[in-house]
């Protein structure tokens, strides 16, 4: 597998000290790429290196740690909760945390929710190498090619560049891979019923997907899928079925 990145913040020094202590002495596949105590400079470094892991404090002078959480650009980093307070363990789970850990730190339990984290960015990377494994062998390419209207000009483009379409009303955003997104004056189900449903997928009534664009999604309550271009995207939870059962079909990945 390869490395993993993890960053430690915390207002308290010996706080990290600990944290980087044990992923040391446990999980030395785990590379700490930054520490602060400040919780807007720990930001800038977050935007910056994108970390895997995020082992974050709650409680901290400036910015707390839900603050700082919400600032993060829009990536997938697994958050792990370290914190003296136990009554914010709910608007954890609510932020899709990994893990929530109450100081003075259990070895066992911290051991524990570092494991189940390596083994959800597994799977994450198999999924991802099943995407790009297929985007590879060029079957997106006998998908065939699609009209697209602009004004009183249309293009033609490969089914395949797709990544994912948005509904604006009467109007669809549509977003490829190396091209800037299309306004087009069609609604969203027009192009539903153009595209083969076995590679798209309606996951929300703003948002139609190509299931081969998908890089992974998070867990949690809600379903969050990350796109090949980086985007983030809800599934609404009447669609949460139909979307595993879609991705399946095409893929045939266990969840």
């Amino acid at each position: 597998m390869a490395t993993i990145t993890c960053y430690i913040v915390d207002d308290e020094p010996r706080s990290i000290r600990l944290i980087t202590s044990m992923l040391k002495d446990d999980f030395p596949e785990i590379k700490i790429l930054g520490t602060h105590t400040d919780a807007q400079s720990a930001l800038m470094q977050i935007s910056q290196f994108m970390p895997d892991i995020i082992f974050l404090d709650i409680h901290m002078p400036g910015m707390d740690g839900f603050t700082l959480l919400s600032k993060i650009p829009d990536y997938l980093p697994e958050i792990v909760f370290i914190t003296a307070y136990q009554e914010y363990a709910l608007k954890a789970f609510d932020v899709h945390a990994s893990g929530y850990l109450t100081k003075p730190i259990h070895t066992e339990k911290f051991q524990t929710c570092v494991h189940n984290i390596l083994n959800k960015l597994q799977l994450r990377k198999q999924q991802s190498n099943a995407v790009a494994s297929r985007s590879n062998n060029n079957q997106w390419e006998q998908l065939g090619k699609i009209v697209i209207p602009i004004g009183k000009d249309s293009i033609l483009t490969n089914i395949g560049d797709l990544i994912f379409l948005e509904s604006l009303g009467n109007y669809t955003r549509i977003y490829l891979q190396d091209h800037a997104p299309v306004l087009v004056c069609k609604q969203l189900g027009k192009f539903q019923q153009e595209l083969p449903e076995t590679h798209f997928c309606r996951i929300h009534h703003k948002y139609l997907v190509a299931l081969f664009q998908v890089l992974s999604f998070s867990s949690g309550p809600d379903l969050i899928l990350l796109m090949n271009n980086g985007m983030r995207l809800p599934v609404s939870r009447r669609q949460k079925k139909q979307f595993f059962t879609a991705f399946d079909a095409l893929f045939s990945i266990p969840k």
